[in-house]
């Protein structure tokens, strides 16, 4: 037998396989299965098949007699060509493994009640704990409302909102938004506010309250009013009881300016060295002062104006008395213009001219005479045909258009025919810069036609500072002039233009639009 099997063809490849190394759990795992030695033992009957005890599991495989047998039962498997069965893998490996897999177990066990004590604490402290409200802060003010606003958190049933003195003024739900409107408020008022998230799982609780306080806005400026005032603006408002006022200006080229104005300057808030004859737009707000900073209202419509032009005041004492000697309806086709330019000269005196469109067309070098001779051209509309509420825009522009196309200079001043002077007329005025005269002396020279009564009405009732109404069409009148200048100059009187007049008695040129009945009574 044991020749056979040492020339099989298997023998060689037995030889190799008992010099294999084998893992120790897969030969001991086959002991335990299959290594069932079946050769007699000494003193034992040979058919008495005897089962060797496996060798122990663990770390150490058992001594090599213990393993013998299992690896010869491997060759005479390999031998006889039989397969070798594979180790059961629901058999149990060996106590080496029963610790590990305890410890296995026991981190999946904490791991678990760590995630469910996580979780549970979060509940916790999502429906125990309420969190202060964040970015609480009026946020559109207004004269008589504030809006309250503030920044939401989830969680949060309500909010609980407080005035200043504590009482509740609403409780919010989380729902409706996280802001509050209060109304019914006075104007230039700080007031203030708190709010506490609500959160009621187990009872009713607030988070701690946070506090903002502001003011409501000052009252805007309902309307201003902006008149000339020498080669300055004089600004006038109504107090809406603010601490004080902003004014803005800008010229035409669109350059601002801001000025201050305190809450007693709503009577009359002067701008100077505005420049003569520009345009300027003119804007006002209220405002309170909060600390370093400041509460403004809204601005005003803009206003526009146009600086007024200053009269030239060479040669006029101011501090002595003057009259106005005024002539109305020329130039004439006669000589009484002439007549009155030359007495007029003779004593140093001037006058203003308010004269008629068409004939001005006509006599283009009497009013260049009297450009030159330092008398003022005022326009008296365009053929004095309509009074009053007749008088229409055309009327005074196309007077006006004619006049500077005479002596290329526009018209400074008006005066309404018959002296009936109508809102109309003071809004076309306002636009062409132009104040507007009346008198206060009529001498009726146009009724009498009479040198002696025109005469009468000056020298008995002439005081300082009236505007004496006459007309340059009339030889009478002509007459009456070279009387009264002399006698005015005698009693000492200075001769000037209404614009002169004004200027030296209020220290202002005349407001265009406003009419003037003598230097300091206007209506």
């Amino acid at each position: 037998m044991a020749a056979d099997r040492d020339s099989s063809p298997n023998s060689d490849f037995l030889d190799d396989w008992d010099d294999l190394d084998f893992p120790d759990d897969i030969i001991s795992d086959r002991s335990r299965r299959v290594n069932v030695d079946t050769r007699p033992q000494r003193g034992e009957a040979a058919s008495t098949p005897t089962r060797r005890r496996p060798p122990p599991a663990g770390r150490h495989q058992a001594p090599a007699r213990h393993a013998a047998p299992a690896r010869t039962a491997a060759k005479r498997r390999l031998a006889s060509s039989e397969p070798i069965p594979a180790p059961a893998r629901d058999q149990p490996s060996g106590q080496k493994h029963r610790p590990i897999a305890k410890k296995r177990r026991r981190r999946r066990l904490i791991l678990c009640l760590s995630l469910v004590f996580v979780v549970a604490a979060a509940f916790v402290l999502h429906n125990l704990l309420v969190f202060r409200v964040k970015d609480f802060q009026v946020s559109s003010p207004a004269a008589d409302r504030q809006v309250l606003s503030w920044k939401s958190a989830g969680g949060i049933e309500a909010y609980d909102i407080f005035d200043g003195d504590g009482e509740l003024l609403a409780e919010v739900s989380a729902e409706d938004g996280p802001q509050y409107m209060v109304d019914g408020l006075e104007s230039a008022t700080r007031y203030t506010y708190s709010i506490s998230a609500v959160n009621s799982f187990f009872g009713k609780r607030l988070s701690r309250a946070v506090t903002c306080s502001a003011y409501t806005l000052p009252e805007a400026v309902s309307a201003m009013t902006a008149l000339n005032s020498g080669t300055g603006v004089l600004l006038s408002w109504e107090d809406c009881g603010a601490g004080g006022y902003e004014v803005e200006y800008a010229d035409v080229s669109g350059e601002e300016q801001t000025l201050d104005a305190k809450a007693g300057d709503a009577e009359g808030f002067s701008i100077p060295d505005l420049q003569e004859g520009a345009q300027y737009m003119f804007n006002i707000r209220s405002f309170i002062q909060d600390g370093d900073s400041r509460v403004y209202s809204g601005w005003t419509s803009s206003e526009p104006i146009t600086a007024a032009r200053a009269a030239d005041m060479t040669g006029v004492r101011v501090d002595e008395p003057m009259v106005a000697l005024t002539f109305d309806d020329g130039p004439d086709y006669e000589d009484c213009t002439e007549r009155i330019l030359a007495a007029l000269k003779e004593y140093g005196g001037h006058a203003t001219f308010f004269q008629i469109g068409i004939r001005s067309a006509d006599l283009p070098e009497k009013l260049t005479n009297m450009l030159k001779a330092g008398h003022e051209i005022g326009c008296h509309t365009y053929d004095h045909a309509h009074y009053g509420d007749e008088v229409t825009p055309d009327d005074i522009l196309s007077a006006d258009d004619a006049i500077e196309q005479a002596c290329g200079q526009r018209p400074t001043v008006f005066r309404s025919p018959g002296g009936m002077t109508t809102d109309l007329i003071r809004s076309v005025c306002v636009d062409e810069h132009m104040p507007i005269f009346y008198w206060s002396i009529d001498t009726e020279d146009w009724k009498s036609r009479n040198a002696d009564s025109v005469c009468k009405a000056v020298m008995n009732h002439v005081k300082d500072g009236d505007i004496i109404l006459m007309h340059n069409v009339y030889e009478s009148t002509a007459d009456a002039v070279e009387r009264i200048v002399p006698f005015l100059a005698e009693k000492g009187y200075q001769m000037v233009t209404v614009s002169q007049l004004v200027q030296a008695k209020t220290g202002k040129p005349p407001v265009p639009g406003t009419q003037y009945i003598t230097a300091n009574i206007t209506n």
